[in-house]
C-alpha cells in the first residue's frame, strides 16, 4: 500500500482546488488528438496547432458526458463506427472513418445555441472528477489504472506548471 504524505492535502481536495479555476468559464472548444479528448475553457486565442483557451483539459482516461436522461458520449465511442450497420473489421480506423464519439460531440455542441458554462466541480480520492455544466450536463473523468497519465489541466498561454493526474495520483509538471 502506498504511503500518504501527511503534509500534502488529500487528492480529492487538490483536484477540486485545481478544477475550481474553471468554474464560471465557458467551454469554448472540444477537440481530439489521436485518442486524447481536449476541452478548452475561457477566451480562445491562437496557440500551437489551433486555438487554445485560458485553460485546457486533456483527458486520456475513461470519461463520459452525461445528463439525467443518459450518456451523450464517452471514450469507448471512439472505437465505434457512426452507423450501427457499418462494416466493422480489423482494418477499421477511427482516424480514417467517422466514429461515434466525434459525431456525438459535434451534435452535442450543435444542439445548444448558448455556451456551456462550468457551474461546479467534484472529485474523488483517486483523481476522478465531475465537471458540471449549464443545461444539466456533466463531464466525468475516471482514472482506471495504476500507471500512465489520466488527465491534465493547464494554462496554455503561460509557463505555469500543469496539474496532472497519473495513476490516480496528483503531480505538478513543468
Amino acid at each position: 500500500m502506498m504511503s500518504v504524505d501527511a503534509e500534502q492535502p488529500a487528492t480529492r481536495q487538490r483536484v477540486i482546488a485545481a478544477l475550481s479555476q474553471i468554474v464560471g468559464l465557458p467551454l469554448t472548444e472540444v477537440g481530439r488528438s489521436a485518442d486524447m479528448r481536449t476541452f478548452q475553457f475561457g477566451t480562445l486565442g491562437p496557440g500551437g496547432r489551433g486555438s487554445v483557451g485560458d485553460f485546457a483539459l486533456h483527458v486520456q482516461c475513461p470519461w463520459r458526458i452525461e445528463r439525467s436522461d443518459g450518456i451523450v458520449t464517452g471514450r469507448s465511442d471512439l472505437w465505434e463506427p457512426v452507423n450501427d450497420g457499418a462494416p466493422f473489421d480489423e482494418n477499421w480506423d477511427y482516424e480514417k472513418y467517422p466514429n461515434l464519439q466525434d459525431a456525438r460531440v459535434k451534435q452535442w455542441l450543435a444542439d445548444y445555441e448558448s455556451l456551456f458554462v462550468v457551474t461546479s466541480v467534484e472529485a474523488d480520492e483517486f483523481g476522478g472528477a465531475a465537471i458540471s455544466f449549464t443545461h444539466g450536463f456533466l463531464l466525468r473523468l475516471f482514472p482506471a489504472g495504476a500507471r500512465g497519465e489520466d488527465w491534465r489541466l493547464f494554462q496554455p498561454k503561460t509557463g505555469a506548471p500543469h496539474f496532472v493526474v497519473t495513476g490516480g495520483v496528483v503531480e505538478l509538471v513543468n
